[in-house]
């Protein structure tokens, strides 16, 4: 991520002592803006510091690390917004991460890099591979909801989903343990790494960096990261930071969208998944731009399959125990895009090579999106 947005770090204390002074119902607007942009870098430093501890912890159980923590903006959001019964908002929050790592993360990283490059290429059998989890997490969301057209019992729809999120949960265990026995094949023999196949050998991947690649992580940490205390207390604070900036972020969420005439759905689907997504967003352009269109194009795979396979079922697992219950019974919209954008996903990466025009496209999707859940009525 771009230094210059670690400046944002101020609001994380600016946001709460607006809070303190004011109010989240006197000025709602101004926390809104500061905890969104305070959001920013914390997630990029969760995401640096998890980097960080794979050069203790080792690079198979760094990318496990990197894996639980990579969305943890959006599961904290989630969260608070759970525990508030905005259902709506994390809904939305979670199809709208999906769509904007499919369309728009990948979109301007092709597009960048295509543009400095010209074609790009990549693993067609690991794009493919990243393809049919993605297809199994929209199947994950789209199968409940038609369910929903026959049973209409609430706790009957609460329960179905409850099966399918422990169902998912055991699919991403499989797929981490699936890397992880890739990350020991390929350190055996690293001649059969694949997804280098079509580059030259100055264009292949540094060690540790494809590592947390394909779980969806951030490019490499370096080979001489801060002392493990200090690694530790920045995750913490980081994450304490993202919880307590989170919660005043959820607060002003219905006083901000009537101010505004917003619809929740729009900030759920649009806003959230921006803040919670801009350190990876730059982390792939900046790989794009480098020639590795193949690690950007793993960014936001892994993300997104972490989104529908991690995220969202734990959620739905954690609303048993809260008073508002979440299930996996989305609005057809929602869905109608994360297909389009699952589908745009599949049809790039079928020959492993990617233009400029590619990622043009794939963001003009996102706009037109963008445009009808903006004028969704609030």
């Amino acid at each position: 991520m771009p230094r210059w947005l670690y400046s944002f770090l101020g609001m994380a204390v600016v946001a709460p002592a607006i809070d303190l002074i004011w109010g989240s119902q006197q000025a709602p607007l101004a926390i809104f803006i500061c905890t969104t942009l305070a959001l920013i870098p914390l997630a990029a430093l969760i995401g640096r510091a998890t980097e960080d501890l794979e050069y203790y912890v080792g690079p198979i159980a760094g990318g496990l690390l990197n894996a639980t923590f990579g969305n943890a903006p959006e599961l904290i959001i989630g969260f608070f917004a759970l525990n508030a019964g905005l259902l709506e908002v994390v809904k939305a929050s979670l199809t709208g991460s999906i769509i904007s790592n499919s369309l728009l993360v990948l979109g301007s990283s092709l597009a960048l890099g295509g543009w400095r490059w010209g074609r790009q290429y990549f693993s067609a059998r690991d794009a493919g591979q990243f393809s049919a989890m993605m297809l199994l997490a929209v199947a994950g969301l789209l199968i409940p909801t038609t369910g929903s057209l026959v049973i209409h019992n609430r706790d009957r729809l609460q329960s179905m989903s409850v099966a399918i999120s422990v169902v998912l949960l055991v699919v991403y265990a499989l797929y981490l343990l699936a890397h992880v026995f890739r990350l020991r094949s390929e350190r055996r023999n690293p001649t059969r790494r694949s997804n280098t196949a079509k580059l030259p050998p100055l264009e292949q991947a540094e060690d540790g960096e494809e590592d947390l690649a394909v779980t969806g992580g951030l490019p490499a940490a370096p080979s001489t990261p801060p002392k493990l205390w200090i690694t530790l207390a920045i995750l913490l604070v980081a994450t304490l930071g993202t919880a307590w900036n989170s919660e005043l972020l959820v607060g002003t969420i219905t006083p901000v969208t009537h101010l505004l005439g917003w619809s929740p759905i729009f900030v759920g689907l649009v806003i959230i998944p921006i803040v919670g997504n801009a350190a990876e967003h730059s982390s792939a352009i900046y790989i794009a731009l480098r020639d590795r269109v193949d690690l950007s194009m793993a960014i936001a795979a892994g993300s997104s399959i972490q989104v529908a396979t991690f995220v969202a079922p734990v959620l739905v697992i954690a609303s048993v125990f809260l008073t508002h219950r979440l299930d996996l019974v989305f609005q057809p919209l929602e869905l109608v895009i994360l297909g389009v954008a699952v589908l745009l996903f599949s049809v790039v990466s079928l020959d492993g090579e990617s233009s400029w025009l590619a990622g043009v496209q794939m963001v003009t999707v996102y706009l037109i999106a963008c445009i009808v859940f903006f004028f969704i009525p609030g």
